[in-house]
């Protein structure tokens, strides 16, 4: 991570008064610690610096846009990009589209950051000791565990010659437990602000129980059954709406379904998605890799279609108000969420378990993939604990299934939310409730 001083200096040094110019410099130091067989078999910490340079030109046919990219921080590093930039500016066709970078006048911010004021450092000793906890747990119940820690701690800042100027910093821990048996293993996960919020042997229980409970899996056969999805299954396929319908450009190419159904109800009355950034759970930059505040933003309001994200450019094109949701520039993707906060609802889990007649529990999926865009059609297998369950009771574990589903339709079929939330993903941070769901696709089955 490199502290706000050092990197406003950077910022400030490399800016010229002619031309548009734009600087992002991201730095981000991992420490990470591996475990598998119930030992430690890595342990490394990395630093990535990363600094981006936009240089536009004014011609007589459209601006020319010269990016460029680079991990050289210094002072001469920073610059040069700048001037490379520049170069590649003067040769480049013009983009008779692109409007102008962004002002301060578009930066007022309302709401409040949710990075750490003073991101804290964890120890490969720290690591080492909740990975012994972890182990101890699973070896009481005699099973072997593999996973890992992740502990982070990352700066960022933006600046262009029209008078941005941000800087924020933040840090996280991110943890996965798999603990396995003969034929069946279970999995447990949290992302959170401070390495001192997990619990890691509680972690690790669960983990251990999904595995017990699942030993000796039965077959089923595909069809449409009854599920309840815990958080993270649902954060896995609600994070593709995120990349398949959530941004200006596809809304802008009309690629998605949501440029096609704006004020038009498209999931069940009982679902609500917004990005917002200042939600308690989440740890996400306060504004984008332009420098622009993330505002919130509401995608379906009780079944709703109701809007998507922009940045600059496609606030430019579309005439509409830049949300502040830029990746880093030159980008192929487009604006994007990268928090998902779904609506809890007012039931738990364990309530919720009871309604299921006949039906299966899920854990999680994973090797999901997407089979057609335009129908928000993905499939992928479930994973480390699926379960059989009949008149409210988890009976024996089934072996994985793979499940193919168009997320609209899936997201009409809710027939509970949990009043739980859980904060799953990395880089798209989604706040998940569970899902009971019924009609829910399984397309084919698996060995194990």
């Amino acid at each position: 991570m490199i502290d706000k001083k050092k990197t406003k200096d950077l910022l400030n040094n490399a800016l010229k008064p002619t031309d548009m110019i734009e600087i992002g410099i991201m730095s981000n130091q991992r420490g990470t610690t591996r475990f598998a067989n119930s030992v430690i078999h890595q342990n490394l910490t990395v630093e990535n610096p990363y600094v981006w340079t936009r240089v536009i030109m004014d011609g007589p046919e459209g601006k020319k846009i010269g990016g460029v990219s680079s991990r050289d921080l210094s002072v001469n590093g920073v610059k040069t990009a700048i001037r490379k930039a520049t170069d590649i500016a003067s040769f480049a066709t013009p983009d008779k589209e692109f409007v102008s970078l962004p002002k301060p006048a578009m930066v007022k911010s309302k709401g409040k950051s949710q990075k750490s004021k003073v991101p804290e450092s964890i120890t490969p000793e720290q690591r080492a000791s909740a990975v012994r906890k972890i182990t101890s747990v699973c070896k009481k119940h005699k099973l072997d565990v593999a996973g890992v820690i992740h502990t982070s701690s990352y700066s960022l800042g933006i600046a262009n010659n029209f008078g941005i100027n941000q800087y924020a910093s933040g840090a996280d821990t991110y943890t996965t437990i798999t603990a396995m048996a003969e034929n069946s293993s279970g999995f447990a996960s949290a992302i959170d602000k401070k390495f001192t919020n997990i619990d890691f042997e509680k972690l690790a229980e669960i983990a251990c129980q999904k595995a017990i409970l699942s030993k000796n899996p039965k077959q089923v056969e595909p069809g449409a059954y009854t599920v309840l999805l815990e958080p993270d299954a649902v954060a896995e396929f609600i994070t593709f709406l995120g990349w398949l319908e959530f941004g200006a450009k596809a809304f802008a190419e009309k690629r998605s379904i949501m440029s096609k159904s704006i004020g038009k109800k498209i999931t069940g009355a009982n679902i609500t998605i917004t990005d917002d950034c200042t939600h308690p759970k989440v740890n996400q930059f306060p504004f984008d890799f332009e420098g622009v505040p993330r505002k919130k933003v509401a995608f379906i309001d009780k079944g709703v279609a109701k809007g998507v994200v922009f940045d600059s450019f496609y606030a430019n094109k579309l005439k509409k108000p830049n949300t502040g949701h830029a990746l880093p520039q030159p980008s192929a993707y487009g604006p994007y969420p990268s928090t998902l906060i779904i609506k809890p609802g007012n039931t738990s889990m364990k309530d919720m378990l009871k309604t299921v007649d006949k039906g299966i529990l899920i854990t999680r999926f994973w090797y999901t993939r997407v089979v057609d865009p335009d129908k928000t059609l993905i499939t992928g297998l479930t994973r480390d604990g699926t379960f059989w369950v009949e008149k409210g009771e988890i009976k024996y574990g089934i072996k994985n299934l793979r499940y193919t589903i168009n997320i609209y339709e899936t997201l009409k079929n809710v027939l509970a939310i949990s009043k739980e939330t859980v904060l799953s993903g990395e880089f798209t941070q989604t706040v998940a409730p569970a899902l009971l769901i019924k009609d829910f696709t399984f397309t084919g089955k698996t060995q194990y």
